[in-house]
Formats: C-alpha cells, sequence, structure tokens
C-alpha cells in the first residue's frame, strides 16, 4: 500500500509563547506523530480519513520569516496573531510586510489574521484596558487582502474551528485536483487509524 499524505506548511507569526501554547498544543493533541528540530515543529494527522503532514515555522514577526525564507522554502499557510488588549498590535503588521512576504514567498496558500483574546484564553483577571474591537480585525483583513479573520476566547474551541477550516479548504483542493491520490490516501489514512 502506498503511503501518500498531504503536506502542509503554516508560517504562525506573533507572540511565541502564546502561538506554543494555543496552536501548537492543539496540533500535538490532534497528531499521531510530533516531532521539533530547530524551531521546526512537524505534525502527522489524520483528518477526515487524510493523513496530513504539518511542518510549522514560527515567527515573532513578519520579518522573521522573511529573513528564513532559505530555511522555509514556501508556505501554505500564514497565520498573523494579535493580542486583542495590546493597542500597538495593530500597528506591528502593514500592508508593505505582507506584500513583501508574499513577493519573497510567491504566496498563493492562505492567510489568516487571529485576535487572541489572551485575558479570557489563560483565565486572567479582564483589564478595562483597550481591547481590540471585531470590527477592527475584520477591516485589518480587509486591508492586507487576508482571507480569513478568527478571535479565539476558548483556545480549545476556537483553535479547532480554524484549524478545521484550513484543513477542510485543503483536502476539498486534493480531492478535486487529485482524485486518484486522493483515494490512495484515504486507504492510508484508514490504515494509520486502525
Amino acid at each position: 500500500m502506498k503511503k501518500i499524505s498531504y503536506t502542509l506548511r503554516f508560517g504562525i507569526v506573533g507572540n511565541k509563547k502564546s502561538i506554543e501554547t494555543i496552536f501548537l498544543d492543539s496540533l500535538n493533541k490532534l497528531s499521531i506523530e510530533s516531532s521539533h528540530i530547530d524551531e521546526i515543529f512537524e505534525f502527522l494527522i489524520v483528518y477526515k480519513l487524510i493523513p496530513i503532514k504539518i511542518r510549522v515555522f514560527l515567527g515573532e514577526n513578519l520579518e522573521n520569516l522573511i529573513k528564513n525564507s532559505e530555511k522555509i522554502q514556501n508556505l501554505d499557510v500564514l497565520i498573523l496573531t494579535l493580542n486583542l488588549y495590546n493597542k500597538d498590535a495593530l500597528n506591528t503588521i502593514n500592508k508593505n510586510m505582507v506584500e513583501e512576504f508574499i513577493e519573497v514567498f510567491l504566496f498563493q496558500g492562505l492567510s489568516v489574521l487571529v485576535g487572541m483574546d489572551i485575558e479570557q484564553i489563560f483565565k486572567r483577571i479582564p483589564s478595562r484596558s483597550f481591547k481590540i474591537s471585531r470590527f477592527q480585525l475584520e477591516k485589518m483583513t480587509k486591508d492586507l487582502d487576508l482571507i480569513y479573520c478568527f478571535e479565539i476566547f476558548n483556545k480549545s474551541r476556537d483553535v479547532n474551528e480554524i484549524y478545521n477550516t484550513l484543513f477542510n479548504d485543503f483536502i476539498l483542493r486534493f480531492q478535486y485536483s487529485s482524485p486518484e491520490l486522493f483515494e490512495t490516501a484515504k486507504n492510508f489514512g484508514k490504515r494509520l487509524l486502525s
């Protein structure tokens, strides 16, 4: 039996500690295999019977991903994260940086802006400080020409929603671009789960 899996390469930008706790822990729970070498995280998951190899590259900002473009080579997904309680977060990502990223990586993948309610996620006492609104997030998503916009309040539920959206999109593409390989991958996925 052929071992066929779909491969996705994610670039996730934001506070590394938060990303590891929020995004990577969720992937780790979904995975049947995982590894971590030189700031590259790899996971093998089976989603809707399709084995998906996920390689994740982290960066505090887009410049970090751009500087490592030779090591990263290409990306299928870009996730930009913002702390909803950091008023400066709106200024950390700008159109010029996103355009440079697209140019350097010849990026044609899925792009996501994620506002993270850090106080809610980590069950901290809510502050009365400035909070980025859903409207501001949606406006920023549109201004940066990104595809998806999400907010995370509940770590497991909301992160799973993001992953489900992304995985469903790629599985649909895989199914229609290579129906024979899709069925072979599905058979391999069944074998992995048994």
